[in-house]
């Protein structure tokens, strides 16, 4: 009897350690997928955004230029470098490129803005193995604005932050640092990394992600320390810089009542800022949150005709012939809400003066 009771003790303990690991690995695997490199945006191939070679290269010349996010060399761009309005730095959302945001980028040189993009670690032609997690975003524009503030030439440019999703959050928690900011515009940000990593992981593994939560968090505390549980709101409050929040009612991926900056709301303390909801017409989603409502409506003609096409063609129809046949309209697919847009260019010129009187 006793050796039958060490017996399945050893038992006991061997299905334990063997389910220990399993979702130590499951949760590698599964963090891996979500933070790894972007590649995607490949100029050879149809996209409904803008590629670098479709733009105006003499209007919107850029210099392509490198710094430093740790180990990795990060590739950034600078358009407008004659313009003197002050530097917009625009921070990416995770899956996306700093080609992404053309529509932004163009807005802002042409109303007299030098505009900074780059790309993030393990993103296009920056260096990394991968996108590494949530707070990654934060660490590389940290690292983006030291490189700026070194830089002679932006010495007497007031600099405005604005970014998209991961990006939207980085713009915002990166005020825990002390840096020359100012004004920011966050575009569907998150407030907690914990938060969405929870989300992400639920999409993903349904209600297996209780049992994977502890391990996510690991490694997520091992990349990044205790810098995991600064929020967005912990840096909208550590300033009183002007801050806008733009969060669309329709946002399937950064949630309007869980995970968004706009969700948590009620916490913010900073007097000067401003929120700006987007619902009704002019709610456009999640990729798009400064888009107009004649762009959405042109996407969702866009996918219900691809989708047909593509069914009549069993599945093996091409993209790229798809959009060479119906002529496929790539200005009015990125057109953007030029109200909501010059709001902003306001915001961020009463920012300019009050800052530089």
């Amino acid at each position: 009897m006793k050796n039958r009771k060490i017996l399945i003790i050893i038992v006991v303990s061997i299905l334990i350690s063997l389910l220990f690991v399993s979702c130590r690995m499951i949760a590698y695997k599964n963090y891996s997928k979500v933070f790894g490199r972007v590649d995607e945006f490949n100029e050879n191939r149809f996209t409904s955004y803008f590629t670098w070679k479709e733009i105006d290269q003499d209007r919107y010349f850029r210099e392509e230029i490198f710094f430093y996010s740790g180990i990795n060399k990060l590739q950034g761009f600078i358009y407008g470098t004659k313009n003197n309005n002050g530097l917009v730095v625009i921070s990416e959302g995770l899956g996306g490129t700093a080609d992404s945001y053309f529509p932004l980028i163009t807005y802002f040189v042409d109303k007299g803005w030098c505009v900074f993009a780059f790309n993030n670690t393990g993103v296009s032609g920056s260096e990394g193995e991968g996108t590494q997690g949530l707070y990654q975003s934060v660490i590389d524009l940290d690292a983006a604005l030291t490189f700026i503030e070194r830089e002679n030439r932006f010495t007497n440019l007031p600099v405005m932050l604005v970014g998209h999703s991961w990006g939207g959050f980085a713009v915002c928690a990166v005020l825990n640092y002390p840096h020359r900011v100012s004004a920011v515009v966050s575009f569907a940000g998150f407030n907690s990394c914990h938060e969405v990593l929870e989300e992400i992981g639920y999409s993903y593994a349904g209600k297996k992600i209780n049992m994977l939560k502890p391990y996510l968090e690991k490694i997520e505390n091992q990349r990044f320390g205790d810098a995991v549980q600064v929020t967005a709101i912990d840096g909208i409050n550590k300033t009183d810089i002007p801050v806008m929040i733009v969060q669309c009612s329709d946002d399937s991926v950064i949630r309007t009542k869980t995970t968004s900056i706009y969700a948590h709301r009620e916490k913010i303390t900073n007097p000067n800022v401003q929120i700006v909801y987007r619902d009704g017409d002019n709610a456009t989603g999640h990729q798009r949150v400064y888009a107009s409502s004649k762009q959405q409506e042109y996407i969702k003609w866009a996918n219900s005709n691809w989708k047909t096409y593509y069914q009549a063609a069993h599945k093996k129809a091409s993209l790229t012939q798809w959009a060479r046949e119906v002529n496929f309209n790539k200005a009015l697919a990125n057109e953007i809400d030029t109200n909501l847009m010059n709001c902003i260019n306001d915001f961020f010129i009463k920012a300019r003066t009050e800052n530089n009187p």
